[in-house]
């Protein structure tokens, strides 16, 4: 086990450090999320509840190239929006997709 101090309680070492370590490992690897990046395309950037999601795209930059790709082949596109999430899940309890970040 590890040393003790004078007043009979345990030194912090590598050991403690490591457990500290692997704990927020553990917590991290709690979210069941992919690894991954998808691309929700609003047709009409005022109305949010209409959408198009496209997912698995392994960077940003796949996602985001995408989706203005995507936008681009509508009737309207300068009328619509669209967003990149990462890590994102659907959540029917609050029917959305919540996702870890999103960019534009």
């Amino acid at each position: 086990m590890g040393e003790r101090s004078a007043d009979g309680s345990f030194k912090s070492g590598p050991l403690r450090i490591g457990w500290i370590a692997l704990a927020g490992f553990s917590l991290a690897s709690c979210d069941q999320r992919p690894n991954q990046w998808d691309a929700f395309i609003y047709p009409n950037g005022n109305d949010l509840t209409t959408s198009k999601t496209i997912k698995g795209f392994k960077t940003f930059e796949l996602c985001q190239s995408a989706a203005i790709s995507e936008l681009r082949s509508l009737p309207d596109p300068d009328r619509g929006d669209y967003e990149c999430g990462y890590k994102c899940e659907f959540d029917p309890n609050i029917d959305i997709h919540v996702c870890k970040e999103t960019r534009r």
